[in-house]
């Protein structure tokens, strides 16, 4: 194999840290335990995990509303996003921000997004930063959206201006074939997202977002060329939603026969097949993985109901600065 059973050990534990972390925010916000919404990004992990598996220290990570398993891909603790999820002062924003508002600067995490594609140009302005850094450095930014997204101005302007400065964005479309109940191929005027980055002369490429080791290898190349100074790429994850929209979603808009297609291309367990079938980890390991992942989620969440609420004083907290 090409690969270090080290890497590929250290890719399952993200790949399944995303997964059991999606299944396990499911979980509880069907308890009453999260005020708002989720949205859930099971079936959307392996574009994220991928991806960011070529990420390095310096790097930025501008993710959008989806997939909150994100935040730990950047280096944050369970518990930390747990307590913002479930309303508690220990999270980022007091637990008054929630889903939406997840951010850790000291780890490059720019914010998730309560918006599409509105923000995308935060990710030009921390490129900026990195692109006129002294002496050089090789960092670069990581924006993903959607595919409903891609289709927005705000999404286009990004992409031009980055290509104009050659600043070092890769720009990742997590297509997941529905922009809310709206299909990729009735809101999207062309077959594949990645073509559209030849109007801007960057590369583009798509990648089978069910296989993590796919969108790994055709990340690994664009981000090779953006830290060589060659300016922007595209990079579109072709995956599906495997639950609706928000939770509640009655996703009476889609085929259900087509959703348990698409599940059979479970991007965890194709790894996991892989890692067996090359020595790399037997089932009871893979098992035994999944529990104490499993017990680790228990323990983060158990930490974080025990933090106290937001009070009315809280909400004059980080006003001013």
């Amino acid at each position: 194999m090409q690969y270090s059973k080290e890497f590929l050990r250290k890719l399952y534990k993200d790949l399944l840290d995303a997964r059991l972390f999606e299944q396990k925010m499911v979980d509880i916000y069907a308890l009453g335990k999260i005020p708002g919404h989720i949205h859930s990004g099971v079936g959307d992990e392996a574009c994220f995990v991928g991806t960011l598996a070529t990420r390095k220290e310096g790097d930025y990570i501008k993710p959008t509303h989806r997939l909150t398993g994100a935040a730990r891909l950047a280096g944050m603790e369970w518990n930390d996003i747990l307590a913002e999820l479930l309303g508690k002062v220990g999270g980022n924003a007091l637990g008054m921000g929630g889903v939406l508002h997840i951010v850790d600067l000291d780890k490059g995490l720019l914010g998730f997004s309560g918006t599409l594609a509105c923000d995308a140009g935060i990710a030009n302005g921390a490129a900026l930063k990195i692109q006129n850094t002294e002496p050089p450095v090789d960092n670069i930014v990581y924006l993903f959206f959607g595919d409903g997204t891609s289709s927005r101005g705000p999404i286009h302007e990004a992409m031009n201006m980055a290509a104009v400065w050659k600043l070092p964005v890769l720009f990742i479309c997590d297509n997941n074939q529905f922009a809310i109940s709206t299909p990729a191929s009735y809101g999207v005027s062309v077959p594949n997202v990645s073509v559209r980055a030849a109007a801007y002369g960057m590369p583009g490429v798509t990648a089978d977002g069910s296989d993590v080791l796919d969108v790994y290898e055709k990340a690994r190349s664009l981000v090779e060329g953006i830290r060589a100074g060659n300016g922007p790429a595209l990079l579109e994850c072709k995956n599906y939603r495997w639950r609706g929209h928000f939770e509640g979603d009655q996703c009476k808009y889609r085929d259900a026969s087509v959703t348990e297609e698409w599940m059979k291309k479970d991007s965890v367990a194709k790894l996991e097949k892989i890692l067996i079938d090359n020595d790399v980890m037997t089932q009871d390991e893979i098992d035994a993985q999944r529990q104490k992942v499993d017990g680790e989620l228990e323990a983060a969440i158990a930490l974080a109901e025990a933090m106290p609420e937001p009070t009315v004083e809280d909400l004059y907290r980080n006003l001013y600065v």
